[in-house]
């Protein structure tokens, strides 16, 4: 697609122009936008994140307009991990959770590589703990950059997390290593966990994971006989069938052995409680965001609309239709599952604008594309994490060099759009006057913070922020009435959560079994190998950076990996171009023969399928592969990690 070059006057009066006729017809809620990855520079996330209760994420932009559908990459990543799972079992998000790398034993990493983290903050501090002699136990199904360091890989079919954790359980009722005090006294759903998982016997857990009986003995005896003992998890449990309750299921199996908020654990830390601003902007109640029929926990914790049910809201017009989408920093057609569904919906829109550094696949569709800035080309504000994960620092962002050709910052896009729309007042209409607005309740000037920032971030920690002691839950540290227990419902650690039962969903963290397992007689004849996808590579995150040539020298293709003995039933060898099949389509990639992934899954790269990128990445898109309809069904999330599908050489 040509685009005709305009100015940003032009470009925004005719966007104002355009929504304020789509509102005047057929309602605010039929204007939505959709912040990604590209938009979470600290100056959007503060100035565009709705001054609400709960979990907000960032997208504000059309709140004050009236619409409540705003929309993010949170509808497929982090909200799992991050908020549904913490906050239906001990009441708060997973930030005040966080493990005591420096002073653990021995540290489970589960489902992620935090080699390839962003930023390296995990990574760093196993370095460090490795160095040590502290042990690390790497359980993923991909012999990641960490599990090469670790002293351990355990190896497990793709979707089963939950089936071990329960295993595991069983074996600590069994030998007597579980807190039966805290259970008891402190947990809501304790005697029905026990009673649970007794159908978890470890033959039973060898044949749906994969992982040895010997090994599950190992694991249990391992948070029997180590006191110190912390865990990283992540992505690798959200993308299943039962994403959340297998995340509770774990932050359950660490509280009943002994290891929550104790040294070398699992502890709970408090953030500085730094007094950020935010614009007075509430979400608006008149009409129900897309998804709320479907979602609604998802949508009233985060006052988002859930993504996934986008194509359904424009193409059948259920519950109403979405006709203007504005996309911040995204790559959706790339990212989402059933690319072919979305670009239906996305070119079925009334109009779309497109906001970002590059032109994407999402811009081939767009009416208006509008250049972002790189972050060298802005001022504003950086936030950074110390060695814990906890926000600790800010820093004035310095432009370094003016912007180049026509493009503008992200936020005065964004800002200036919303005085054309007649909310200006509530964004600063310039860069440092923005900076001003969100530091302004802080002890210091804006012209002292940028003085101070010239000598690097400035420290936002406050050790009294964080109450002293061990198990906090005892003296009442962690509840504002001073009572002991946790900020739930009913007080306790809720292994049954009373949040979930309120919702309608199942209050208990039940394993589901994989829904396009091996155990799907009906796929399994013609898809006999397990695909997972989702896995970061050096080179690239998700679906950015793959036009940049210094970073395409490390990997210039979109690859399947398969393990010898599957490459060799189909005479596949490294380099091969070779077809991925799903039931629903097939997409070709490059063959990497390794011992790497456990024999009978294939990890397949996804982010490629844009038209900027690299010819061995533009024509590989994995999200052909992916369904759209197998979900977690609290949060939503796409299973992206286990699918069936077949591999032959082209």
């Amino acid at each position: 697609m040509d685009f005709e070059p305009i100015s940003w006057e032009q470009a925004l009066d005719e966007i104002a122009k355009v929504i304020f006729a789509l509102k005047s017809r057929y309602g605010p809620e039929c204007i939505a936008s959709f912040f990604g990855r590209g938009n979470f520079e600290q100056s959007l996330w503060r100035m565009f994140t709705p001054d609400e209760e709960g979990f907000p994420v960032g997208n504000s932009i059309f709140m004050p307009l009236g619409s409540p559908n705003a929309f993010s990459v949170g509808s497929l990543c982090y909200i799992s991990h991050g908020a549904f799972a913490p906050i239906t079992t001990f009441g708060a998000p997973i930030g005040i959770l966080q493990p005591d790398l420096e002073n653990s034993e021995i540290i489970f990493v589960w489902g992620t590589n935090p080699a390839t983290d962003s930023p390296l903050t995990d990574m760093i501090r196993l370095q460090k703990a490795k160095r040590k002699g502290t042990k690390i136990i790497v359980i993923d199904p991909l012999r990641t950059a960490v599990a090469k360091i670790a002293d351990r890989w355990i190896f497990i079919q793709p979707g089963t997390d939950g089936a071990l954790i329960h295993g595991i359980l069983y074996q600590c009722f069994k030998n007597g290593i579980i807190d039966r005090e805290f259970g008891q006294n402190f947990c809501e759903g304790f005697l029905e966990l026990e009673d649970y998982v007794n159908r978890f016997q470890p033959e039973y857990v060898e044949h749906i994971t994969r992982v040895t009986e010997k090994t599950l003995f190992e694991l249990t005896d391992m948070l029997a006989s180590t006191e110190k003992i912390a865990f990283l998890n992540y992505s690798g449990l959200e993308f299943s069938n039962s994403g959340v309750q297998c995340v509770r299921a774990l932050l359950t199996l660490w509280a009943l052995t002994g290891h929550l908020d104790v040294e070398g654990g699992q502890r709970f830390q408090f953030p500085p409680s730094v007094p950020f601003r935010k614009p007075d902007v509430k979400f608006p109640h008149e009409v129900p965001p897309i998804g709320m029929d479907t979602y609604p926990f998802y949508c009233q914790l985060t006052k988002n609309g859930h993504f996934m049910e986008f194509p359904r809201a424009v193409l059948d017009e259920d519950p109403y239709k979405i006709r203007f989408l504005l996309i911040g920093g995204a790559s959706i057609l790339s990212n989402f599952p059933n690319t072919p569904l979305f670009t239906k919906a996305i070119n079925a829109l009334d109009y779309l604008v497109s906001v970002d550094r590059f032109k994407n696949a999402d811009a081939l569709y767009a009416d208006m594309l509008l250049p972002a800035a790189t972050y060298f080309e802005i001022s504003s504000l950086c936030g950074y994490p110390n060695e814990t994960p906890l926000p600790s620092a800010i820093q004035y962002r310095k432009k370094i060099i003016e912007p180049i050709g026509e493009t503008m910052n992200d936020y005065l896009i964004y800002a200036r759009l919303a005085e054309r729309l007649g909310y200006g007042h509530f964004y600063p209409q310039n860069e440092d006057d923005m900076v001003k607005f969100v530091i302004g309740d802080m002890p210091f000037s804006f012209e002292e913070f940028k003085n101070r920032s010239n000598e690097g971030p400035m420290s936002l920690d406050d050790a009294s922020s964080t109450p002293r002691g061990e198990k906090k839950w005892l003296s009442g540290k962690l509840r504002r009435d001073g009572k002991p227990g946790f900020p739930t419902p009913s007080g306790k650690w809720e292994i049954t959560s009373l949040v979930l039962k309120d919702y309608g969903y199942n209050p208990f963290p039940a394993y589901e079994e994989v829904a396009e397992g091996p155990q799907n007689k009906n796929l399994v004849k013609d898809y006999p190998l397990t695909l997972t996808t989702g896995v970061r590579i050096q080179s690239t995150f998700r679906s950015q950076h793959l036009n940049i040539p210094g970073l395409l020298k490390l990997q210039p293709n979109a690859e399947a990996l398969i393990h010898p003995d599957d490459a060799k039933l189909r005479n596949i060898s490294t380099g091969d171009k070779v077809r991925v099949k799903t039931v629903r389509g097939e997409v070709q990639f490059i063959a990497r023969v390794t011992s790497d992934i456990l024999q009978g899954v294939v990890e397949v790269n996804e982010g490629g399928g844009s038209p900027i990128q690299a010819e061995g990445w533009r024509e590989s898109n994995v999200n052909f592969l992916t369904d759209d309809k197998n979900r977690d069904p609290i949060s939503g999330f796409p299973v992206f990690k286990a699918l069936l599908c077949e591999v032959e050489k082209i």
